[in-house]
């Protein structure tokens, strides 16, 4: 009997251990709207708890810097666009990239349908709005598809302005989010054409998640990550199934104040469409394709970001995502 006491005594602590939740902080690529319906789904309801985690959300937003955070150790999943991912590279951080949510970049550029603009190459001869920071896409956009400065006219525009575009002011402006501006757009009754710059030798994976090295490295958490991408599957899962009711998920829930339903429904139709390819087909969603990660170095440096192609090989794995059990759509 004493033997048999001396024994439960050490196996209730370790089962009190086993079935602890493993703490997560993971810092998202927006905040929490369609877009990051993923995440959201899993932790309100349930699918993040039913497989073991305590999560965390970071929604990001000022003073919010994913790749920071991820690096310092304040978070341990980064959701960010690779970008940022591949540029902090450049200057020495260490990371894993284990999924992708969007197969092509949403990042767009928004033309009046009336400009006849339906390609890059017909560009030429148009009036462009310009944010600040998107001078470098446009730069690349022209150079990428046989065009000089030259053979446009440029506007600097502000980050929100897309008045200057329903008045006719210009035919086009870059950069858009192809869910975003183009609905508001055509809800002020001019309708528009979206250039995904991804489909004109900018392309990118938008919202790629990612890890430090060194936590990657760490035993058994390729084994958890796999798990928690699991939850990222099903959650999506449920996405695809409805994408209007996900909107209405994601509206109704309050995690952000004013979302409006219509762009939202709007935005979870096409993004359906952007989040996947061949490859999710293939593979699952959430893939990484290496094609794509290397096509974005080689702008980042040709933009001028990085002071040389970073090389994304040693940083992309699909270790993770061979274990996590993701649909294929």
């Amino acid at each position: 009997m004493k033997r048999f006491l001396a024994a439960l005594a050490v196996l209730i602590p370790l089962a009190a251990q086993a079935q602890t939740p493993r703490k997560l902080t993971v810092v998202l690529g927006y905040i929490p709207n369609v877009e990051m319906y993923g995440p959201e789904y899993a932790l309100h309801e349930g699918l993040f708890k039913a497989a073991g985690f305590d999560v965390t959300l970071v929604p990001t937003g000022q003073g919010i810097n994913q790749v920071q955070m991820v690096a310092a150790g304040v978070a341990d999943i980064g959701i960010a666009n690779p970008e940022s991912i591949l540029a902090a590279a450049g200057r020495g951080e260490k990371f894993k990239i284990i999924a992708s949510q969007f197969q092509t970049s949403p990042v767009a550029m928004t033309c009046r349908k009336d400009s006849g603009v339906t390609k890059a190459t017909d560009l030429k001869g148009k009036r462009i709005g310009v944010k600040v920071a998107a001078k470098p896409y446009l730069d690349l956009l022209l150079s990428k598809n046989g065009l000089k400065d030259t053979d446009v006219t440029t506007t600097t525009i502000g980050g929100t302005d897309i008045a200057v575009l329903i008045s006719g002011r210009i035919d086009c402006e870059v950069t858009t989010f192809a869910f975003n501006e183009p609905r508001l757009i055509e809800n002020a009754g001019v309708p528009v054409n979206v250039l995904p710059l991804g489909s004109f030798g900018l392309n990118a994976q938008t919202d790629s998640y990612f890890v430090k090295e060194s936590f990657f490295n760490t035993p058994g958490n390729v084994e958890m990550l796999a798990k928690f991408m699991h939850t990222q599957g099903e959650a999506w899962a449920n996405f695809f199934k409805d994408p209007k009711a996900a909107a209405a998920y994601m509206v109704n829930q309050k995690f952000v104040d004013g979302l409006d339903i219509d762009q939202q429904s709007y935005q979870a139709t096409q993004q359906a469409i952007f989040m996947k390819s061949k490859l999710t087909a293939e593979k699952g969603i959430l893939w990484i394709n290496p094609a794509t990660f290397k096509e974005t170095a080689e702008n980042l440096f040709a933009a001028h970001v990085t002071d040389k192609v970073v090389d994304p090989t040693d940083m992309l794995t699909t270790a993770v995502l061979e274990q996590s059990g993701l649909p294929k759509l």
